[in-house]
């Protein structure tokens, strides 16, 4: 009987931990099964490339989304950027309708990552509407630290019903909630205007962005909340 119950606690405890809100690996160093192509069912392409349990961008690569769509949820990661290197983690990414022009495209908000220290378009705003761990044009950070290229920051998007969370380095530096008044405000002034239900979707894919810029990323990781 004991060993009946040893191997039914082998099968099922994974399974239960994950209910419980354990965590889902959706980068361990060593493949991208969890990611497709932003534009098709295809595996990702070339031009994202795995070594020393990290991933990076070399040339063109496309963004890369993940195969499964979240809703609430906490995503972690660490990101080492390069000199004047630009990227994003996009969240609640699905066909967004743009009503001006009738045109679709996949998106979804950002947690911004780029070289607040060199990059030419953040230098003299390090903590602006466009800087690293902002909400991309809409919320800029707050109280944050980034750690320069070369070393590794760790990153934190945390999303409950209409709630976000940005997080870097430990520390929450953006909250905002998704369909309020001051979001539709603030996307009023941007480039997202007439896109319906940007950032409102109930779930999305999480996506990474390609700015033909190299970003290191790794042990990104996912759980339902």
């Amino acid at each position: 009987m004991k060993k009946l119950l040893l191997i039914l606690a082998l099968i099922y405890l994974p399974h239960l931990i994950f209910a419980q809100g354990g965590w889902q690996v959706l980068f361990d160093g060593s493949n991208l099964d969890k990611w497709r192509s932003k534009t098709g069912p295809e595996s990702p392409p070339q031009g994202w490339k795995i070594a020393d349990n990290q991933l990076y961008l070399e040339g063109k690569g496309g963004d890369i989304i993940t195969r499964e769509k979240y809703g609430d949820f906490e995503l972690a990661f660490e990101f080492n950027l390069t000199e004047k290197a630009n990227s994003g983690i996009k969240y609640f990414v699905d066909e967004v309708l743009n009503e001006e022009t009738g045109e679709t495209m996949i998106n979804g908000p950002e947690y911004q990552i780029i070289d607040d220290f060199k990059h030419p378009a953040i230098m003299d705003d390090q903590d602006g509407l466009s800087s690293t761990a902002s909400a991309y044009l809409l919320y800029s950070p707050k109280n944050k630290q980034l750690n320069p290229p070369g070393e590794w920051n760790t990153g934190k998007i945390v999303a409950k019903g209409k709630k976000v969370e940005h997080w870097l380095n430990g520390v929450k530096v953006v909250s905002y909630k998704r369909g309020s008044k001051d979001f539709h405000k603030r996307k009023a002034d941007t480039k997202f205007k007439n896109d319906r239900n940007y950032g409102e979707f109930e779930e999305g894919h999480i996506l990474l962005t390609d700015h033909n810029d190299k970003v290191y990323f790794r042990n990104i990781k996912i759980r339902r909340l």
